[in-house]
Order: structure tokens, then sequence, then C-alpha cells
């Protein structure tokens, strides 16, 4: 693990007093100052677009997540009244009886002709 060392780019103490030492003998103690101000001020600068971007980026995302809250709400409700309209049809069937009621015995009316019994007139087989 390494100890005393700045995360900002990687960068040592020493390596970092190294830079500052330069630049104070490139530019001189008069524009020191100059110079600060203007990297404070682009400091900000740049602070303030990455706050823009993040902004209108969280709006637009937002007004998408509506969006698509609104499209699953609407979905969501939809269901529910096709779930609501198939369960009232299982419940009332457009039949001439219900579920409860047992279905005619004999629908069609096959059962109602008489049949000659094996021991009446009707068969010449048995003869007393």
């Amino acid at each position: 693990m390494v100890s005393g060392t700045l995360l900002f780019l990687d960068i040592s103490g020493g390596e970092f007093m190294i830079i500052l030492l330069a630049v104070f003998l490139i530019f001189g103690p008069r524009r020191m100052p100059e110079i600060a101000r203007k990297l404070g001020r682009t400091m900000n600068d740049l602070k303030k677009a990455s706050n823009d971007i993040t902004r209108e980026f969280r709006e637009e995302t937002g007004s998408i997540a509506r969006e698509f809250g609104n499209a699953r709400e609407t979905l969501r409700k939809e269901g529910e009244e096709i779930r609501r309209s198939v369960m009232e049809a299982g419940q009332n069937p457009n039949t001439d009886h219900t579920e409860n009621e047992a279905p005619p015995s004999d629908p069609y009316g096959i059962g109602d002709v008489s049949e000659p019994d094996a021991g009446e007139e009707g068969s010449g087989d048995q003869k007393a």
C-alpha cells in the first residue's frame, strides 16, 4: 500500500512540489496570483458545465422515465380490464345453461323413440 501520495493524476507530494517550483521560476512571483485566478475560474467553469450537463441528462432521463411509467400504468389498467372481462365471461357464459345446471340428458331426442322389447310381437324368433 502506497502512503503519502496524491490520487490526483497519480502525482506524489514531491512531484507536485517540483511542478510548483518550475511554474514559479518560469512565470515569476508577479504572475502567480493571476495564473491561480485563471486556473480557479477555469475549474469553476468546468464544474458549472459538468453540473449543467448532469442536470440536462437527469431532466431528459426523467421525462423518458415518466413516459415509460405512464405507458406501464396504461398497460396495467388495460390488462386488468381484459382480465376482469375474461373472468366475467368465464362466470357467465352465453349458453342456455350455466355450470351449476346439468345439460339436457338427451339433447337430440334420440331416447324418446321407444324400441320394441325382444319378447314382444315385433320379434318373430320366439313363440310360445
